[in-house]
């Protein structure tokens, strides 16, 4: 009887095994999590509809809106921002690329241009993440592209739908600082990305690689110095790394493109605008920056960037590299340091915030450590995962190839962890959703969509525009306030103080004298 029930229930495990094994494959696994991330997408990108410039968007961007509507030339629009970033550079800040990009936001061409942003900074990040991934894992390992796909979908998941809430907004809303941050960051994934084509392709391809490397890398060097002083601490990273193993010469193609990145540095670091506004702020001295820079990103992952749902998306990467690196050669030596090096790199990112202004209290700075500590720790979670491949491999490969076969397609065990993965962040998002609605930035928005909020305030702001469009030149202009500040939308408003600099920025954007909010 026992045998009965042993041989019934082994005949129900093998066909739940070569059903699973059929339903869960790399190319079914890359169609269900891009048709997943996509689905996430749209109730951003819908709620952007109801988006609106504010603060820096009028201040900064109000020289370029100025010259589109006099003269409707792009050209003239992009001299002058160019014309801004200089006088930014010697008299504000130096990192010359932001500047630029901050001084023509879309609504240098009118408000409506302004729904641009989210799509703007949201392809950008995925894009680069993708690109990205196709470089390492592709190129360098030769991994399945269906999972290398599979595994960017996964991360930009985590990246954009996890993201902690204090930086949703600006990273994704308030296209001044989301430019400055967000779009910079995918400047630089973009860059590394095209450093690593240039070693692996030929021709007239690696010409293509190394030409926009050197671009794309003097314009990254002149960002945000977050991004920069990271890229910065990878390349020479890399330098000690390649000079100490003595391959130097392999990729000594890339010293063009690198030389181009730490010349944008060092003008975007040395600019004479840095010490003007250094005057105004309160940052810590350089060594207490970097001990609170260390203490300050431990605080974070433990508290706030590791969550329940991150946690659960690391463990469903681990059998995708396990698949991935299964033929691959490389030993992946020193996980420890690596792992080391990965969180070294993310405090570092914090370290130009701390000596600056010594916080890092802003959404978008917030939001950007935090797409950097999710890339770092897929790269760690692959290299470690990798390591444990070998060391199984080198101690039990025969018992290995008999639960995994050499084909493309998932061994049992591998899709049965994916079905579990996903059945446990289904149902712990049903749990977690229901109670905290703004969880997740797509049920963000999509809150605010359906209790009426987003379109409350895109209403009150575009009912507002009518009335600085047919404002009068001189007086002072009174607007109401607004009547919801929805979380994903809102950054900041005008005051009751005409004199305030969002009010004198907008002012300014507009052609009048001045504005004010009514007091409630």
């Amino acid at each position: 009887m026992k045998n009965q029930k042993k041989n019934k229930w082994n005949q129900w495990s093998e066909w739940g095994d070569k059903w699973v094994r059929k339903l869960i494959t790399p190319k079914s696994l890359a169609i269900f999590t891009s048709v997943v991330y996509v689905l996430s997408l749209i109730p951003l990108l819908w709620i952007a509809w109801y988006n609106y410039p504010s603060a820096d968007d009028y201040s900064i961007g109000s020289n370029c809106h100025q010259t589109w509507v006099a003269t409707h030339n792009i050209f003239a629009v992009i001299w002058q921002g160019i014309v801004r970033a200089a006088e930014d550079w010697l008299n504000w800040m130096g990192y010359f690329t932001s500047n630029f990009l901050m001084a023509v936001p879309p609504n240098s061409f009118g408000e409506r241009c302004y729904v641009l942003t989210t799509w703007i900074m949201l392809g950008m990040l995925s894009l680069s993440v993708i690109y990205l991934f196709r470089c390492i894992f592709i190129k360098i390992f030769h991994a399945d592209r269906y999972l290398c796909h599979s595994l960017s979908m996964l991360v930009l998941f985590a990246s954009v739908q996890c993201m902690c809430p204090a930086g949703r907004g600006e990273a994704f809303y308030w296209y001044s600082g989301a430019v400055n941050y967000i779009f910079v960051h995918s400047m630089s994934l973009f860059f590394f990305g095209l450093l690593i084509s240039a070693v692996y392709d030929k021709g007239k391809k690696r010409i293509w690689d190394l030409g926009i490397a050197f671009l794309l890398g003097f314009l990254t060097g002149g960002g945000n110095q977050m991004t920069a002083l990271n890229g910065a601490v990878v390349l020479l990273a890399m330098i000690v790394l390649v000079t100490g193993c003595k391959k130097w010469k392999k990729i000594k193609k890339l010293g063009i493109p690198m030389a181009a990145y730490y010349l944008g540095f060092l003008l975007n670091v040395c600019a004479p605008g840095n010490w003007v506004r250094a005057e105004g702020t309160n940052g810590m001295n350089p060594i207490k920056a970097v001990f609170v820079s260390f203490y300050d990103c431990l605080d974070r992952a433990m508290n706030q960037w590791t969550t329940w749902t991150v946690i659960v998306i690391m463990i469903a990467l681990v059998p995708l590299f396990w698949h991935m690196v299964k033929n691959v050669s490389f030993r992946f030596p020193y996980p420890l340091v690596v792992v080391f090096f990965g969180f070294c790199l993310v405090s570092a990112m914090m370290t130009p915030p701390l000596f600056a202004v010594g916080g890092m209290d802003a959404g978008r700075i917030q939001a950007l450590t935090y797409l950097m500590y999710i890339l770092i720790l897929t790269l760690c979670v692959g290299y470690v995962t990798g390591w444990f491949r070998q060391r199984w491999k080198e101690a039990g490969a025969e018992r290995l190839e008999e639960t995994e076969d050499n084909s493309k397609t998932f061994s049992s065990q591998t899709c049965w962890c994916l079905l579990g993965c996903l059945a446990f962040f289904a149902f712990g998002s049903l749990l977690t959703v229901i109670p905290e609605p703004h969880y997740y930035t797509f049920s963000s928005a999509l809150t605010e969509l359906s209790n009426g909020n987003a379109k409350a305030y895109g209403d009150a702001l575009r009912e507002r525009m009518e009335i600085y469009r047919n404002a009068p030149e001189e007086g002072i202009i009174e607007v109401d306030p607004l009547p919801v500040q929805p979380q994903l939308l809102y950054f900041s408003d005008i005051k009751e103080d005409p004199q305030d600099w969002e009010n004198r920025g907008l002012s300014r954007y507009y052609g009048f004298e001045a504005v004010k909010v009514r007091k409630k």
